[in-house]
């Protein structure tokens, strides 16, 4: 399967401050402050207002030393499936545990934006991640999986806002 999993691979390319036209800050802006409905692909739950960034960090925030936000080219993609082939435009945020698994345990969510309009980035409208689960390694479409995932593995996390999982 052709899919980027090293926080190395997905910050290449994802330097200066802009990218094709569109300023690499307003597209961290735009994923960071979307509201989850807009990735949360035909579902609708509790905490669907709540900004992408502050779900993150809300979530991850017991067991991450850091989040680093990077923006560019889709790279969590996968050839054989169409629905994961990404966009053009996407950010990424990878997560720097306090206790990984071993050096390449860096779970990273990627949001798809769409192509943007006179010079600003487009609406989020996809969400993809890849996280090493107690399973092992898994690429989800959504974010309640990977939270599900999160919160099997760090015990600790903080409950699901809505009960929904």
């Amino acid at each position: 399967m052709a899919l980027a999993t090293s926080s190395q691979a997905l910050a290449a390319g994802k330097t200066g401050s802009i990218f094709k036209g569109v300023s690499r800050a307003a597209m961290l802006y735009a994923a960071k402050h979307a509201p989850m409905k807009l990735i949360d692909a035909f579902q609708v739950f509790c905490d669907s207002e709540t900004y992408v960034e502050n779900w993150l960090e809300k979530l991850t925030a017991k067991d991450a030393a850091s989040i680093a936000w990077t923006a560019g080219s889709c790279s969590l993609t996968n050839s054989l499936n169409p629905i994961d082939a990404g966009g053009e435009y996407c950010v990424d945020a990878s997560i720097r545990l306090k206790h990984p698994k071993n050096r390449k345990d860096i779970p990273v969510i990627e949001i798809y934006l769409d192509d943007p309009k006179h010079g600003h980035p487009g609406p989020a409208y996809a969400f993809r991640d890849i996280f090493d689960g107690n399973d092992g390694p898994d690429y989800e479409r959504d974010r309640q999986a990977f939270q599900t995932q999160w919160r099997e593995r760090f015990k600790d996390a903080p409950p699901d806002p809505c009960g929904d999982e």
